[in-house]
This record gives C-alpha cells, sequence and structure tokens, in this order.
C-alpha cells in the first residue's frame, strides 16, 4: 500500500475530517516529493523569508533527534502547499501575518533559546484566544505534514503488516505505538 492509499483509508475511517482539498493537496505534495521537483518551480505561495521563518518554526516544532524531523520529510513545503491549495484568503493572510510578527522580531537572526522562549510565548498567548491563530495553524499542518509522511510515520509507530494474528500485548514505558496496516 502506497502513502495516499494509507492517507486516503485513514480520512475515511475518522470519518472524513481531511476534506477534499486536503487531500488533493496532499495528494500534489506527493507528486512533488516523488518526482524531485522543486517547490519553486511549482509557485510559491511564500516569499523566500517567509519560508525561511516557516521552516525553522516547523524545525523547533518537530526537531531532528535520533529519528527524522520535520525539514527531513519536507513539512515546509507541505505547509505551502496546503496554505495555498486548501486555505481561504483570511487563514492564509493571518498565517502570513504570523511570519511578518516573527520577522519583524529578527526571529531567524535569534539564539535558538530566544527562537523556542519566542514560540512558547505565542503558544501561550494562542491558548488564550478561542479564535484561529497563527500557532495553530502552523502547528497543525506540521504535525499532519509530518505524520503523513513515509519517514515521520515509520519513526513513530512500530508497523506491524495485516493480515496476522492478533497478539494483546503490554506497551512499555517508552516503547512505540503499533500501527497495522495491509502488506503491498
Amino acid at each position: 500500500m502506497n502513502r495516499r492509499e494509507a492517507v486516503t483509508r485513514v480520512a475515511w475511517m475518522v470519518g472524513g475530517i481531511l476534506s477534499a482539498p486536503t487531500l488533493q493537496a496532499m495528494n500534489r505534495w506527493e507528486q512533488i516529493a516523488t518526482s524531485g521537483t522543486s517547490l519553486n518551480r511549482m509557485g510559491s505561495f511564500l516569499n523566500e523569508t517567509q519560508h525561511a521563518i516557516m521552516a525553522r518554526v516547523s524545525d523547533l516544532i518537530i526537531p531532528h533527534t535520533d529519528t527524522p524531523g520535520a525539514l527531513d520529510v519536507g513539512v515546509p513545503d507541505f505547509i505551502e502547499i496546503m496554505l495555498r491549495d486548501c486555505y481561504k484568503k483570511p487563514a492564509q493572510d493571518l498565517f502570513v501575518e504570523g511570519l511578518g510578527d516573527l520577522n519583524r522580531k529578527g526571529f531567524l537572526t535569534l539564539p535558538p533559546d530566544q527562537q523556542i522562549a519566542t514560540l512558547t510565548k505565542i503558544e501561550t498567548d494562542a491558548q488564550k484566544n478561542s479564535n484561529l491563530s497563527f500557532w495553530q495553524l502552523i502547528k497543525e499542518q506540521t504535525l499532519l505534514g509530518y505524520f503523513t509522511s513515509e519517514a515521520g510515520i515509520k519513526a513513530s509507530f512500530d508497523y506491524q503488516p495485516i493480515p496476522g494474528r492478533f497478539e494483546a500485548i503490554k506497551i512499555k514505558p517508552g516503547q512505540k505505538d503499533f500501527m497495522y496496516g495491509n502488506q503491498a
């Protein structure tokens, strides 16, 4: 089973939470990723500075450790495609405004600990507000992009193909959860 088929099946299982435009954008992202085509040749939504800030934020949300990080699996390009293809202008404007705020704070020139402190403050402020926020958008898209990538899902779950026998197990502290799927 390929990733596109897996994402489609997951969407059906969770009651169609992912909209058709979201699935189309995810399909487009996969086509770009597998073809080696640069997002810039496909038509960028963000300018270079905005893209760099978004990439750094996604890297801080899911950094590279002993497993791949957001940058390793192409999350910044995924977010840009999702913004361009799936979000309406008010959400796009909110996202660009959030990147602009970070740019005015000199985010890319701050030391890593100050970058983290800046994002922590933005997250705290977002939690106090019930409206859609830049933080909610970038965090959700970072997680969606990461966990719908092959490397992201394999780094986070212990893949066990189905069909197979059912075996009740106890998960040990720190052990990966299990993900079952059809073996193609």
